[in-house]
């Protein structure tokens, strides 16, 4: 079904017996654009009346979005909206790749009930991240690069080169926004880029991402009428900055929001699921004496409450 955007209008019009179709776009700067459609035929109509049920379905969206924002839910800046239904469009988060970092935590007040605090919500950035072995075992993938999608909804990304030229990982607008592109660590040998086939991009493999990317959630970003994204479950993002945390340096200055993002989470499912959030803690335990040292070592900066939830 042809797209027409929010706000428009269907106009039919009779000329010598024949009945024609147009449709008026939303108004934009004064103008309101109109477009010929063509002579009325029965798959015409139908395509018009799919179009009309679609748009009052997005009005309706746009009304449960506006009110969550009202209640104090969070959401991204308008910019991040914009690049993240542009992925969504193209098919990004139906080949598996999923959202992570601060954009992904400001999808939690909604799928858990909460209102997040401001303050570990903020981001200047954007993190998308997809699984290897997914990624080259999809029979699928994006029609044009991962840059071009992206400029679709912003024109001025450019890459940001590594050593070897030809491959980025990372795309920068011009005032220092920056979309990062993950994988999952496949050995301690690790190049400095991989290449995923399916998002037609290279990726950054970090540690850890394995276990952050299993068992991932539909969530929905708050931006216009709604965009429906791929998260991480919550207890795993919480165990998963926990770790995180120790591996920043003192003076990083994401530290302290790893650790406050990660304890606003185990508050939150302290309530709503107790026994999900144990289980993955004890998963990430049982992974060896690394993942527990630093584990350990997290925990021991978290309130006494946020200990006993996890049973440590």
């Amino acid at each position: 079904m042809e797209a027409f955007g929010p706000g428009a209008a269907f106009l039919r019009r009779e000329r010598a017996g024949r009945f024609y179709w147009y449709v008026r776009s939303r108004q934009v700067l004064g103008r309101r654009e109109e477009r010929y459609l063509g002579a009325e035929t029965p798959k015409l109509l139908a395509t018009i009346e799919a179009a009309k049920i679609s748009q009052s379905a997005s009005e309706g969206r746009r009304m449960i979005v506006r009110g969550l924002k009202g209640a104090g839910l969070h959401a991204p800046d308008e910019r991040t909206g914009r690049i993240l239904r542009a992925l969504a469009l193209a098919g990004v988060f139906r080949l598996r790749a999923v959202v992570v970092g601060t954009v992904a935590f400001q999808t939690y007040g909604g799928l858990l009930g909460f209102v997040l605090p401001s303050r570990a919500v903020r981001t200047g950035d954007l993190d998308i991240a997809q699984d290897y072995g997914v990624s080259i075992a999809l029979d699928d993938g994006l029609e044009v690069s991962f840059l071009d999608v992206l400029r679709s909804a912003e024109p001025a990304f450019s890459p940001v080169s590594k050593l070897d030229p030809r491959r980025s990982a990372s795309y920068r607008l011009p005032d220092g926004y920056v979309v990062d592109v993950l994988t999952t660590s496949r050995d301690a040998g690790d190049a400095e880029t991989s290449r995923l086939k399916a998002l037609n991009t290279d990726a950054t493999p970090l540690r850890f991402l394995d276990f952050l990317l299993r068992e991932t959630v539909d969530a929905a970003v708050l931006h216009e009428d709604g965009v429906l994204v791929r998260v991480p479950d919550p207890a795993r993002y919480a165990i998963h900055k926990l770790m995180v945390s120790r591996r920043r340096g003192p003076a990083h200055p994401k530290r302290r929001k790893d650790i406050e993002q990660a304890q606003v989470l185990i508050e939150a499912l302290t309530r709503e699921d107790p026994h999900g959030l144990r289980a993955v803690y004890g998963e990430a335990r049982d992974r060896g004496p690394a993942w527990r040292q630093l584990l350990d070592e997290a925990v021991s900066l978290l309130p006494s409450s946020a200990i006993d939830a996890l049973g440590a």
